[in-house]
């Protein structure tokens, strides 16, 4: 956490992770980033879009399933760890967004 600059509260374990992996496994859809959420949501089986900025989702996205989508604008490689927002993340426009997350399914899901 020191070498991020960030405190030492700010990240999730224990508790706090355990909730934060329930939020996204019970979740209707997760729309996020290349991030962790973006993972547990596969591996929860929970339908997730992911926007894709450097890295191509080929390398780290979703597999081959319908509950499963991503959005990337091909371009030069950046840093996934920059600071700066990456320029192909933010060609992605709130029209392709919305538009990814109605053609997921809609799943009925039952406690």
């Amino acid at each position: 956490m020191k070498l991020a600059g960030l405190p030492e509260d700010a990240a999730l374990t224990g508790p706090a992770m355990t909730t934060y992996a329930a939020l996204v496994a019970e979740a209707a859809t997760v729309l996020s980033g290349d991030t962790g959420a973006a993972h547990l949501a596969v591996a929860y089986g929970t339908p997730s879009l992911t926007l894709f900025g450097p890295v191509p989702p080929h390398r780290r996205g979703p597999p081959p399933d319908p509950r499963h989508a991503a959005l990337w604008h091909p371009g030069p490689a950046g840093d996934p760890h920059g600071r700066p927002p990456d320029p192909q993340l933010l060609r992605i426009d709130t029209a392709e967004v919305l538009a990814a997350l109605a053609a997921l399914p809609q799943e009925v899901r039952t406690p």
